[in-house]
C-alpha cells in the first residue's frame, strides 16, 4: 500500500460503531452479547484494568447472586449501548479489545479498514491469537475468489473507471484481505524454512 496520507471520512470511532453494529444487525447477535464478549476481551487483554474503567468480569462473578449479575450486566449493556450510538466517546483504550469482541469476519475487514490509515496491511501472523496455517490459507483462498469475481465484474470491459464505482470498494477489501493472508502465509514459510535450515 502506499505510504502517502489518506483523509478519512470516518473517525477511528466511527469504523468501530460501524463494524460492531453491522454485525449486530447481520448476524443473531444482541447488543447484549457484543457487551458480553466486549467485557470478555476486555478482561482478556487488559488483565489488571483499572478499576475506575468500571468493567465487569462477568466469568469471575457469583452466579448465584443473580440480582448483583443482573445490576452489572445492564448497567454494562446501557454503557455500551452509549459507545454503540455514539452519545458516549469510546476510550482509546478499548480499541483492541473492541475488535477483539467482532466476529472474525467483521474483525477482518475493521483491521483492514483500521490498518489501511497507516498505509498498513492487517496482518496476523500464523500461530497467533488462534490464526493456525490452514485457517491462514483457507483465507487465502476465500479471498482470491473473492477478488477474482470483483475483478472479473469491474475488468469486464478492460479498464477500471467510474463505471466500476459501485464495485470498487468491496474489491479494494478483497484484495487488501488476500494479501494480508498471503503475507501472513509467507511469513510462517519462511519462518519454518530458516528453522529447517
Amino acid at each position: 500500500m502506499s505510504s502517502q496520507r489518506q483523509n478519512h471520512t470516518q473517525t477511528r470511532d466511527a469504523v468501530l460503531i460501524a463494524h460492531a453494529s453491522d454485525m449486530i444487525a447481520r448476524t443473531n447477535l444482541s447488543a447484549r452479547d457484543f457487551a458480553t464478549s466486549l467485557s470478555k476481551a476486555i478482561h482478556s487483554r487488559i488483565p489488571n484494568i483499572e478499576p475506575n474503567h468500571s468493567v465487569p468480569n462477568f466469568e469471575a462473578m457469583n452466579l448465584e447472586d443473580a440480582d448483583t449479575y443482573l445490576k452489572a450486566a445492564d448497567t454494562w449493556l446501557k454503557r455500551v449501548q452509549r459507545w454503540l450510538n455514539e452519545s458516549v466517546e469510546i476510550p482509546s483504550w478499548l480499541e483492541e479489545p473492541w475488535v477483539e469482541a467482532l466476529l472474525p469476519e467483521w474483525r477482518e475487514r475493521c483491521l483492514i479498514e483500521l490498518a489501511g490509515r497507516y498505509g498498513l496491511l492487517a496482518v496476523r501472523a500464523v500461530g497467533i491469537d488462534g490464526v493456525c496455517a490452514m485457517t491462514a490459507f483457507s483465507g487465502l483462498v476465500g479471498h482470491f475468489g473473492d477478488a477474482a469475481g470483483a475483478g472479473g465484474q469491474i475488468l469486464a470491459d478492460g479498464r477500471i473507471d467510474n463505471i466500476d464505482a459501485p464495485h470498487l470498494p468491496g474489491f479494494a477489501l478483497s484484495c487488501l484481505a488476500l494479501a494480508a493472508h498471503a503475507v501472513a502465509m509467507a511469513e510462517k514459510a519462511e519462518k519454518v524454512s530458516a528453522e529447517i535450515a
